[in-house]
């Protein structure tokens, strides 16, 4: 969408900064958002709208088109690769588990008492560690997990038969990363999200369920954090020689009320 005339190099109404830690995620806006939101939830059956005060019923049961159902995806992995990059030193500090179900496993519900159990017996056996999870399932409706186990500092051996005992339910893959990786949460995404049989990138996305909550992590788990930023700050951030630019990209979007909106997503790299 880059013309010859950039309007975001002059000045921008609207910066967001996701600051990562290990990744900074710049969304440049020529639009203001409101301050205020235009819904509040209220219970678990009802929201109300501001702008026309009224309470509306949450549509539940419906599972919406593919497109709705890949950006709800998007949505999820793009907050899971925020995570991760928020909470490790270095990639040596960091554990990847796939595990599986020897059964054809479908219950959803069984999956956070299984890990519960397995989570415990694993800080006994390898020390504190925070967690992040992610659940999928297998074209046979089989779930499977994909776990990223965060050390503070570098990451114990783990023995695969050891770890398989400890988890007691089927396969395990265990896979450990040099610090060589530019961007750990783009590199676990891809993964998992990539179909790399069929050489389909985000061909594995309609493998996660509607409807059901994609991930979990654990309590200690670092968090982004979200600030507006003035095009002065953003201009001397990006011109510092501290952060290297990995990607950016722009996209238009329309308001609510007809607006059209230029959007411009950047993605960088601290050193």
């Amino acid at each position: 969408m880059h013309d010859d005339y950039d309007e975001f190099t002059e000045s921008v109404p609207y910066i967001k900064l996701v600051d990562c830690r290990h990744t900074v995620q710049m969304t440049l806006c020529n639009y203001v958002p409101p301050s205020k939101a235009r819904i509040a939830r209220v219970n678990d059956d009802f929201y109300y709208v501001y702008s026309t005060s009224e309470l509306r019923p949450y549509s539940k049961g419906e599972t919406g088109t593919k497109s709705d159902h890949r950006r709800s995806i998007h949505r999820a992995f793009n907050a899971i690769k925020q995570l991760i990059n928020c909470n490790y030193d270095e990639p040596s500090h960091v554990r990847f588990l796939t595990l599986t179900y020897a059964e054809n496993m479908r219950n959803n519900k069984r999956i956070r008492n299984d890990w519960t159990v397995f989570s415990r017996n694993m800080r006994k056996r390898y020390g504190p560690h925070e967690y992040l999870y992610v659940k999928e399932q297998q074209g046979r409706g089989a779930w499977h997990l994909h776990c990223v186990l965060f050390f503070g500092s570098p990451a114990p051996w783990m023995d695969n038969d050891e770890v398989r005992a400890i988890w007691g339910h089927g396969f395990v893959n265990i896979q450990g990363f040099t610090d060589d990786i530019n961007n750990l949460g783009n590199y676990l995404c891809a993964y998992l999200t990539d179909d790399m049989e069929q050489g389909k990138k985000g061909g594995r996305l309609l493998n996660y369920e509607s409807g059901v909550r994609l991930y979990n992590c654990s309590r200690g788990i670092k968090r982004p954090v979200e600030r507006s930023i003035s095009f002065e700050a953003y201009t001397d951030m990006i011109s510092s020689g501290d952060m290297l630019a990995l990607s950016s990209r722009d996209s238009e979007l329309v308001t609510p009320s007809g607006k059209h909106v230029h959007c411009r997503y950047e993605l960088y790299r601290m050193d």
